[in-house]
């Protein structure tokens, strides 16, 4: 089954027309005719951002420093904004892999101002070649931005940001689906973070079954996208592998609607400025339908029901005083599934669904030209039902965060970094489960549970962005938590560096201690709570030559030292920190860019992952040990008005634990499985190629964009899991249900 949805191209939606709402009203300007009409108390500033050769740039940053006022340049590279400031101003132009430009104006009041502004890459410094490092460097934001057009135009990822991100080498998927594994973790070993908030359930059809998950998040919504595989800042806690961190716009550019229609969705989103800039809002709304879909491309498993979802969710802005916002984001979505599954004890339909919620509200203000301060506060709550066979559970998942940061410009040469936050959890189980998890019939001996846990944690951090020269930029930071369940505390130093070796080459490193509280469900199988907070040390050493952003090669190498891992103790049966493990490897990269007509990456990983953690007697390959992963990426403008996709994925099988034999018992009349080594098979090698075309045209006078998209081409029968018949003498593959398929769909501006 191929589930392209979830706002599959409502972003392709963004992707071009996006600034084209705040156009409809202002209507497209040239150098010539950027003028405006005179106010008393407030200035008009405006203009174009180019880059070399005078390229055209889009999302330029453009904002006066110390203040929220500013804009995004749309995709003819102008920008335009109100301003009630006046005098001595500094105007900050930013942008993704060019130098930061900082330019002095005078305004007066009532007096427009034009601007024009060329950035350029050939005087990078080492802070900012730390900035746009890529997603798997290390130090201080270490991430590529991947932007929103890259993420909708990468064949097969079905406009989703996880999906995208697994096409950078150091990360992989589970399952096919959105949940993601870095660096030989496991997927809880990854952070996600929004508008300072932390996002756990941001998936939908999550742990079904062999049906992919797919994010809620709407990628053009963001206008920051940083992905860190390892030496990530102190501000993240509560974190073993990776960290996503996401910011999105804190008022809209424009005003205007946007309509999607395809074979397995519809959505519908839209945006709002007031006339004063003050006031914005945006909202998104949408829905999955597969039989459409089904229909052209036939299905692969039987469904009752046929998978199905919606979504609803959009923020509410508003500008206090001259660099104040406050934000408002919630965000709504559920989803039902059925599908057959048959397995040794039980043939039947596998039911799961879900309804997820999450709200967040953030206040932003710069106190003085170099100060600024965040404080957010969050609830989320996830409901998650399962049933096949005796088992029918609900679990509930509530959290709430609270969070203040503040960044200090000490000096020229000098950042303070600081913060605090509290999180709170809360776990309920309810239902019925098996005793034994080999046998899953109706009748099979069972458990009541109702069980409750929860606990609070709270941490703070400090951290120091030192230029110590010209070419030497170093990150020492600090940071501690405390959770009130264990009653344990942990103490967190990092250190990370960036050295320019020689123009267009710099060389990076990390290390750093990091921990993370293991789940209250593992906490209820313990011995009075008494669990330590699970360790992983950072090592890391990278290389980078990077000409102007349009040649990039990275390589980096990585040692990750696992200790207080959950581990189940063999006599007594309760879950104890006993275990450990390592993750070893090499993550390379290379991206080129021709002109405005090409683009495309290659990344290939090696790793090699071991633990010896929950029932693991000794040191096994982890349930995640990836040895290599191959990800090619490629997107070529045809033309104007076409735009071609293609991405193919080659990595090692998966490890499992095969099944050698099987002893019958006699008072439940079924066959108990043996078991081999831990981890000690593979699944096949895993291969996909994707590819999609886009076309952009007007329909009704309105901005327009038609996507055809055919995924798995060679139509490959990648491996989902194994099951057996009755006494486990046969072994019986179960594919995953992502065939060659086609989708359609149209978009249309409102």
């Amino acid at each position: 089954m191929k589930l392209i949805f979830t706002l599959i191209y409502t972003i392709i939606l963004l992707m071009s027309c996006g600034n084209s709402f705040s156009q409809e009203k202002d209507s497209v300007k040239t150098e010539e005719t950027v003028k405006t009409e005179k106010t008393v108390e407030t200035t008009l500033i405006s203009g174009k951002v180019t880059g070399e050769k005078e390229t055209i740039l889009v999302g330029v940053n453009v904002v006066i420093e110390g203040t929220i006022d500013g804009a995004t340049t749309d995709e003819k590279g102008f920008y335009e904004f109100e301003t009630e400031k006046f005098g001595p101003v500094n105007l900050i132009v930013s942008y993704i892999d060019y130098t930061t430009k900082t330019v002095p104006l005078d305004i007066f009041r009532g007096q427009p101002v034009v601007l024009n502004v060329r950035l350029s890459k050939e005087e990078i410094r080492t802070d900012e070649i730390l900035v746009t490092a890529s997603s798997f460097t290390s130090g201080n934001n270490n991430a590529v931005t991947l932007t929103p057009l890259e993420i909708v135009r990468i064949p097969g990822a079905d406009a989703d940001i996880y999906r995208a991100i697994t096409t950078f080498p150091g990360s992989n998927q589970v399952n096919e689906g959105s949940r993601i594994t870095v660096r030989g973790g496991n997927p809880n070993e990854v952070l996600t973070i929004i508008d300072m908030a932390s996002l756990y359930n941001p998936f939908i059809f999550d742990d079904d079954f062999n049906t992919s998950s797919y994010s809620t998040i709407n990628p053009w919504g963001l206008k920051g996208i940083n992905f860190t595989s390892g030496g990530f800042s102190a501000k993240y806690g509560n974190v073993l592998s990776a960290v996503l961190d996401l910011k999105s716009y804190d008022m809209p550019q424009g005003s205007g609607m946007f309509a999607w229609l395809g074979l397995a969705n519809a959505s519908l989103s839209g945006v709002y400025l007031s006339d004063d800039r003050k006031l914005g809002a945006t909202f998104t709304a949408g829905k999955l339908f597969l039989e459409p879909y089904f229909a052209i491309n036939g299905k692969h498993s039987e469904y009752n029901p046929i998978p199905q979802s919606n979504q609803l969710g959009g923020t509410i802005s508003y500008n206090i005083g001259k660099t104040g916002n406050l934000k408002a984001y919630g965000n709504y979505s559920d989803d039902k599934v059925g599908i057959k599954n048959a397995g040794p004890t039980y043939d039947g339909y596998f039911e799961g669904s879900s309804n997820n919620y999450f709200a967040n509200l953030k206040y932003t203000s710069a106190p003085s030209v170099t100060t600024l301060l965040g404080i957010g506060g969050s609830f989320s709550f996830n409901e998650n039902n399962s049933a096949y066979g005796v088992l029918n559970t609900t679990v509930q998942q509530t959290y709430s965060k609270g969070r203040a940061e503040l960044t200090i410009q000490a000096s020229n040469k000098t950042d303070i970094n600081t913060g605090v936050e509290y999180e709170y959890s809360g776990y309920n189980i309810n239902g019925i489960v098996p005793q034994f998890q080999y046998n899953l019939a109706l009748n099979a001996p069972s458990t009541d549970l109702d069980t409750s846990a929860n606990t609070g944690r709270i941490g703070a951090y400090v951290e120091g962005q030192i230029r110590l020269t010209s070419d030497l930029f170093i990150i020492p930071g600090i940071r501690s938590d405390y959770q009130s369940l264990s009653e344990k505390v942990s103490f967190d130093p990092r250190f990370s560096f960036g050295f320019l070796l020689a123009k267009n080459q710099t060389v990076r490193g990390a290390v750093g201690i990091y921990h993370q509280y293991p789940g209250l469900s593992e906490y209820y199988s313990s011995d009075d709570n008494n669990l330590e907070p699970e360790e992983a040390i950072h090592y890391i050493l990278g290389y980078e030559f990077n000409k102007e952003g349009n040649i990039v090669f990275r390589v980096e190498g990585y040692y990750k030292d696992y200790s207080n891992l959950v581990l189940r103790n063999v006599t007594d049966f309760f879950y104890g920190s006993e275990g450990k493990g390592f993750a070893k490897g090499v993550d390379m990269f290379f991206k080129t860019k021709i002109s405005n007509k090409f683009t495309g990456w290659i990344s290939y990983a090696y790793s090699d992952s071991k633990r010896e953690q929950y029932d693991a007697a000794y040191i096994a390959p982890s349930n995640f040990d990836i040895t290599n992963n191959l990800s090619v990426v490629g997107s070529y403008n045809l033309t104007d008005k076409i735009v071609l996709g293609m991405s193919y994925k080659l990595s090692t099988g998966r490890p499992y634990t095969p099944v050698t034999g099987s002893n019958f018992n006699s008072n439940m009349n079924v066959y108990v499985p043996v078991y081999g080594d831990v981890n000690s098979g593979r699944f096949p090698t895993y291969n996909r190629l994707d590819m999609n075309a886009q076309y952009i045209f007007s329909m009704f006078g309105k901005f327009a964009v038609g996507v055809l998209a055919v995924n798995n081409i060679f139509n490959q029968n990648n491996l989902y899991d194994y099951t057996y018949n009755t006494d486990y003498s046969t072994q019986v593959p179960i594919y995953t249900n992502n065939k060659r398929s086609l989708y359609l769909g149209l978009g249309l501006q409102l």
